[in-house]
């Protein structure tokens, strides 16, 4: 099972059921007890066996039991094997990996940089793990809202992967698919498109249309076709993806909630209210429950439903949402991140149509003095 840059990609047409996952797992803890009970905590059979089992809590979508165990396995593998060792890079990846879903990023970029400069000198520039780092780096770049950044690491990413790898390889498809991510997030909604035409296309014909890579790129064409205003096709691309995530992946892997989210905001821009808001109300409680309040993902839906609420002229509740998301982002981002800036308009606007024009001036004056 090859991993990748706290990546974890199985190349097959056939995705284990949740139920075989889970029955994995647990046979898994077995397998580390009696590890830990014969060889005692320290040896490299009980290291790859917890490691084995944070890789299952992390395909589960179980990523804070994953990370729990990538740090003990980061920090023993640096005393048993050494700091330059490739097993210890490669629970450095795992390690970051697991920051950046969690919603950790400024964990996940401290972690990531010091894998690609560690990566560069033991592994070299153009090994394919190498190459890895660089698109993980990319993707927490992203998030942190450092796009031009991000864009340039993933396009050396895509570029070293298709070279070292041959452009047909699944962590090839890996880079092009995040590429087409930070053209998404930058609005180049047609070079975005096309991007992910592609990977959608090599992802069924070599992972299977259920592998959940492949279901991922699905839903960044289905977030594209969203903001290109394409909604008719969003909806249809979207409900295929959630059924096969429920099926593939379980209806409490995070993945499936977000794209819960993702058919909320939909609806709400066809003009489905009541539908969006039962899908991102039952997608906040969700995400809220297995993600955390704070994750990222949780104050993105968070502020679609309060998006929601104002278009049904519910703007005293629209109003508790936007503070509570905007009070968190500010913590979790900074006032100058996109994300931030992005709810920082919304309540300007629903300020103007609450009447409360003196408040939303003042948010304006502050958005402007951060653009400055």
């Amino acid at each position: 099972m090859p991993r990748i840059s706290g990546q974890i990609l199985l190349v097959s047409t056939s995705w284990p059921s949740p139920e075989a996952q889970r029955k994995d797992l647990e046979q898994q803890k077995l397998i580390l007890l009696d590890k830990q009970r014969d060889l005692g905590d320290n040896h490299p059979e009980t290291l790859d066996a917890m490691e084995n089992l944070a890789w299952l809590h992390h395909n589960l979508g179980e990523y804070k039991s994953a990370s729990d165990l990538h740090v003990i396995v980061f920090e023993k593998s640096q005393i048993l094997r050494g700091e330059d060792d490739p097993r210890t890079l490669q629970a450095m990846y795992a390690l970051g990996g697991t920051h950046r879903e969690l919603g950790q990023f400024k964990e996940a970029q401290e972690v990531m940089e010091l894998a690609l400069e560690k990566g560069r000198k033991v592994l070299g520039e153009n090994h394919p793990e190498t190459a890895g780092t660089l698109c993980s780096l990319a993707l927490v770049y992203q998030d942190l809202g450092q796009f031009s950044k991000a864009q340039e690491l993933a396009m050396s990413a895509v570029e070293k992967h298709s070279q070292l790898l041959g452009e047909d390889h699944p962590h090839t498809l890996w880079s092009m698919r995040s590429l087409a991510d930070i053209y998404r997030q930058l609005g180049q909604f047609a070079e975005a498109e096309d991007q992910y035409h592609i990977v959608v296309k090599k992802s069924i014909g070599i992972l299977g249309e259920n592998h959940p890579q492949t279901l991922r790129a699905m839903s960044g064409l289905g977030m594209t076709c969203l903001y290109s205003g394409q909604l008719k096709k969003v909806e249809d691309l979207l409900t295929v993806i959630f059924n096969k995530q429920k099926r593939v992946l379980g209806e409490e892997h995070p993945d499936t909630i977000f794209t819960l989210g993702q058919l909320a905001s939909t609806y709400n821009c066809l003009g489905q209210l009541s539908a969006a808001e039962e899908l991102a109300t039952v997608a906040l409680e969700k995400h809220q429950k297995f993600c955390g309040e704070n994750h990222p993902n949780t104050l993105w839906i968070m502020g679609e439903l309060a998006l929601i609420f104002q278009r049904q002229g519910q703007l005293e509740h629209a109003e508790e949402l936007l503070v509570l998301v905007l009070e968190k982002q500010r913590k979790l981002f900074g006032h100058d991140h996109p994300r931030t800036g992005w709810t920082m308009n919304v309540l300007v606007n629903l300020y103007q149509s609450m009447g409360k024009l003196q408040v939303a001036q003042e948010l304006e004056i502050l958005i402007g003095g951060q653009a400055v």
